[in-house]
């Protein structure tokens, strides 16, 4: 007998794709490709990013990411995971 399983799929997109969303800080996997000391504890929009080189800068510095990640979007959450394995999770209305 046959089983059949249904994979779930997550879209993916560029770091450029959240510009104008509003999030909230769920959790982060930490190293040192990745600043997230300033992300405040409630919703926020996310206003501006900007590349310099390899670096993205988020909201001028409220996020500060050494390499681009791979961002994933599913059922209400965003995953940004970094070639370093670090990982940042946002939820988002």
């Amino acid at each position: 007998m046959a089983t059949t399983v249904e994979a779930h799929h997550a879209s993916t997109m560029t770091v450029e794709a959240l510009l104008g969303r509003r999030v909230r800080y769920q959790k982060h996997k930490p190293g040192k490709s990745l600043s997230v000391e300033r992300v405040p504890a409630g919703f926020f929009q996310i206003e501006s990013i900007h590349r310099f080189g390899n670096r993205i800068v988020v909201n001028d510095g409220m996020i500060v990411m050494e390499t681009a990640p791979t961002v994933m979007e599913r059922r209400g959450r965003i995953a940004l995971l970094f070639p370093t394995g670090e990982e940042l999770y946002f939820y988002y209305v």
